[in-house]
């Protein structure tokens, strides 16, 4: 990622145009450069450091713009390639690109565009909005037909439809484990730039709207430490809102205050908002699967999951929402969540890290919400202990690994477990592999990316594991040629990935 930076950065500085140099005819197609930022995350000890950017490379995003001649706003695909530049096509089959001459500029006299935006919502083009002659405002039939997908968006209802969905599957539920093909339209990420220099190559910054959740287990208990270690686990939360439309969506006239997500502002509505008092049960982060144990085997992770914000407090559901886990064998523990969390923040006047102790749970967009859950013997009714709720950036480059995030390969031993999992199962779903890494693309076509966090030295005439096909790379966090990132070494050899191959 550091080398597509490097590419990405002199992507933007180098290519004609860039700056307020100008294309004054407009015919040069539109460049687009973006990446995610990310504060990252404080130690124990207070101290911290701010997360690098990551590019996009590899995937579709979704670029809109106001139209020549008259302003209207359009959207194209922009389709990024391995080395993180954007080609905005207005057809992508035949590869036909957006041209300058076809964006409207509202300042002519300085060249200049109001605003383009960027997101990943490609199945949600802006369209022509086409609102209900018959609505009156007083009874119960809609007012729009169909949403700009610009001003306001309704993402549609669920498909395929579930069984036990609390409303009916007239909304899209949007939640998704985090780095599965499944959230890369749930993770909404989004950015705008505004009076755009005509002709130059467009850089964006996006920002991630959604919350990311996820829960760590321990016990003092050893039959309860041992049962963490099972195959067989459940991990679900009843009463969580996971819709970004709530009913009484379509019923209202107002623009501005009732619809899912705005692309032109950048926000999500039905967040904390006293109609969003709908609720889910049974909503599972793991079934019938492991737990993720850290380096200590002590400590045991469910995958992390993506789902919409909420700034209420859980007030408005009338129930704080519960968490179960299922141990299997008739062990099965809950409990309320917590009313207040802890939030590491970073202040920008300060430049450090600022921890806030005991602030009213809410889920808010862009941060990770980690769970700290001990499970105890039942003793005057109590199950569960939530002893915190750690708060930081989503984007979190982390310093501590009991930390739930970043997953990755720390050890030799991590390194021998990898390639013994990855051989049994080296699919998409395969959740084992989580542990190390993430997928990357279409479930037919794409590959795994397992993240080196750190040098791992053996000694010389050691034997490499063996991997059955080549559907995955190692990311060492270093150049192209391996350069100021992590190595494996056996003795002084630094292993690649021809040498991991099966022959």
């Amino acid at each position: 990622m550091a080398a597509v930076l490097l590419l990405w950065t002199a992507a933007c500085v180098d290519e004609p145009g860039v700056g307020m140099k100008s294309d004054v005819d407009g015919n040069k197609p539109v460049m687009v450069c973006a990446a995610t930022g990310g504060l990252g995350i404080a130690t124990r000890s207070g101290e911290g450091q701010v997360g690098e950017e990551e590019a996009i490379t590899s995937r579709t995003m979704l670029f809109t713009y106001p139209s020549y001649p008259d302003g209207e706003m359009a959207s194209a695909k922009c389709v990024f390639d391995e080395d993180g530049y954007g080609y905005v096509y207005t057809k992508v089959e035949t590869k036909e690109p957006l041209m300058w001459k076809d964006i409207y500029v509202q300042d002519k006299e300085k060249n200049l565009v109001e605003a383009v935006y960027l997101d990943n919502l490609y199945n949600y083009p802006v369209q022509e909005e086409k609102l209900n002659p018959s609505f009156d405002g007083k009874t119960d039939n809609v007012h729009y037909l169909q949403t700009d997908n610009f001003r306001m968006m309704y993402f549609g209802p669920q498909n395929p439809p579930v069984a036990d969905d609390t409303l009916g599957n007239q909304f899209k539920r949007m939640i998704a484990p985090l780095g599965t093909p499944a959230a890369e339209e749930v993770d909404i990420i989004w950015g705008k730039l505004e009076n755009v220099g005509f002709g130059t190559t467009l850089q964006f910054r996006l920002e991630h709207k959604m919350t990311a959740v996820g829960f760590r287990f321990h016990s003092e208990v050893e039959g309860l430490q041992q049962a963490l270690k099972g195959d067989k686990i459940r991990v679900w939360v009843d009463y969580l809102r996971i819709w970004m439309e709530t009913p009484g969506f379509e019923g209202k006239a107002s623009t501005d205050g009732n619809q899912a997500f705005s692309r032109m502002k950048g926000e999500i509505y039905q967040d904390g908002q006293p109609g969003a008092r709908y609720s889910q049960k049974n909503v599972f982060w793991v079934k019938d699967s492991f737990l993720q144990p850290d380096e200590t085997n002590t400590v045991f992770s469910t995958p992390v999951w993506v789902l919409p914000p909420d700034r209420s407090q859980f007030r408005d559901f009338g129930h704080r929402p519960d968490l179960f886990i299922d141990l299997g064998e008739g062990k099965v523990f809950h409990g309320l969540f917590p009313e207040t969390m802890d939030w590491w923040r970073y202040d920008d006047n300060k430049h450090k890290w600022v921890e806030y102790k005991d602030v009213p749970l809410k889920f808010w967009p862009g941060y990770r919400f980690t769970f700290n859950v001990k499970l105890l013997e039942n003793v005057a009714g109590r199950e569960i202990e939530f002893v915190n709720v750690e708060v930081s950036d989503w984007t979190t480059k982390l310093i501590e690994r009991p930390v739930l995030g970043e997953s990755g390969i720390t050890d030799w031993d991590d390194f021998i477990a990898l390639a013994n999992t990855y051989n049994k199962n080296p699919s998409h779903d395969n959740y084992r592999l989580m542990r190390f890494g993430m997928w990357h693309g279409a479930e037919e076509d794409g590959h795994w990316v397992f993240n080196l966090l750190q040098d791992i030295n053996v000694p010389a005439g050691t034997e490499l594991p063996k991997f059955n096909d080549v559907k995955f790379d190692i990311n060492n966090r270093g150049g192209a040629s391996g350069e100021n990132g992590f190595h494996i070494k056996v003795g002084d050899t630094i292993i690649t990935k021809d040498q991991l191959l099966k022959k």
